[in-house]
């Protein structure tokens, strides 16, 4: 049987560490705003993500980071301290920021989470295939930070993932 861990213990526990998930996503994605409202925090006004942030549950990531090239390198060493990759994509985004496959080169697990829901443009179909051509090949969640929908669910599955 799986054991059920709560976000609290996930969280104020040594077991919490390495980190479980690490958080890769463009230039005002919602990734910051994503780990608030995850960390069941206010996600009212966020300031830009300007380094790695190690300080919560999830690590948190530049979105210049991925869109330059030259800076993907840091993502790559990054990632070895996240057990779970959580690659983000703006559903009123047009175009995708990751290269094809791009996450088949990890060895961790990658999910996919569709940010703006709650946006008049949202388009989760057209979201969910750039992550499929990124190489996600894990779930997709379509969530919205602002209304709390498809919240409780990422985040159990992110507690209770047995990967």
């Amino acid at each position: 049987m799986q054991q059920q861990v709560t976000f609290r213990e996930m969280f104020n526990t040594a077991e919490s560490k390495p980190w479980r998930f690490m958080l890769v996503g463009g230039v005002a994605a919602g990734k910051t705003t994503l780990l608030k409202v995850l960390e069941s925090k206010s996600p009212q006004q966020t300031t830009k993500t300007q380094m790695i942030d190690y300080a919560g549950w999830g690590i948190d990531t530049p979105g210049e980071f991925i869109e330059m090239g030259h800076l993907r390198r840091v993502l790559i060493s990054t990632s070895f301290d996240a057990q779970i990759l959580v690659a983000i994509q703006d559903a009123t985004r047009k175009d995708s920021i990751y290269p094809p496959n791009y996450f088949l080169m990890f060895p961790q697990h990658t999910i996919g989470v569709v940010t703006k829901m709650d946006a008049q443009e949202a388009d989760a179909k057209h979201a969910k295939a750039k992550l499929a051509v990124a190489g996600v090949t894990g779930e997709i969640f379509c969530v919205s930070a602002l209304s709390g929908d498809g919240i409780s669910e990422l985040r159990t599955y992110l507690l209770n993932a047995n990967i």
